[in-house]
C-alpha cells in the first residue's frame, strides 16, 4: 500500500539521504550541498507557505519524497504547483509509487491550481514517458538563471 504524508522531523534524516541519491542520480543537472537540503528542510518544517515536502511510503517504508513549491503566475492567471523533486527509492521504482505520487499531488491542488509544473533532464526518459503520460507536456521556454 503507498501512503503520502508531510515531513515529520522524525523525516531529516531520509530525506537528506535520498537528496543526496536524487542530487547524484543524473535526475539534476548538478549536485547540492547537505546544507541547502538542511535549510529545506527546516524552511517546510517551519510551515514556509512557498514550500511542502511529502514522504512518500510503501508497505509503511520510506519508499521517496516529493518537494513542492508554490508561485502565482500572471501568464496563467492563478496558483502554480512546481514539482521541484520527486525521488523514488531504487528498490521501490517500477511499482507505480512514482505514478501515484504524482496522481496524489495533482488531485491535492486540483481545486486551487491552474498549472503543475516541473523540470526534467533530457537523459531521464523514464520519468519523461511518466509525466508524459500523466498529461504533462513540453513547454517551449528556454530557462536562465542567475544565482547569487
Amino acid at each position: 500500500m503507498i501512503n503520502i504524508r508531510d515531513f515529520a522531523e522524525h523525516d531529516r534524516q531520509n530525506f537528506i539521504n535520498m537528496c543526496t541519491s536524487f542530487y547524484s542520480s543524473g535526475a539534476a543537472l548538478n549536485p547540492i550541498s547537505q546544507s541547502a537540503m538542511s535549510n529545506t528542510f527546516n524552511e517546510i518544517m517551519n510551515k514556509s507557505p512557498y514550500l511542502r515536502g511529502l514522504i512518500i511510503e510503501y508497505d509503511s517504508f520510506v519508499a521517496g519524497y516529493v518537494n513542492l513549491s508554490f508561485t502565482y503566475s500572471n501568464e496563467c492567471n492563478g496558483f502554480v504547483v512546481l514539482i521541484e523533486e520527486i525521488y523514488v527509492e531504487p528498490k521501490f521504482q517500477r511499482k507505480g509509487i512514482g505514478s501515484f505520487a504524482l496522481k496524489w499531488v495533482l488531485e491535492e491542488y486540483k481545486s486551487k491550481a491552474v498549472r503543475y509544473r516541473l523540470e526534467v533532464c533530457d537523459s531521464n526518459e523514464h520519468a519523461i514517458k511518466l509525466y508524459k503520460k500523466l498529461g504533462f507536456k513540453n513547454l517551449e521556454y528556454k530557462q536562465m538563471i542567475f544565482d547569487i
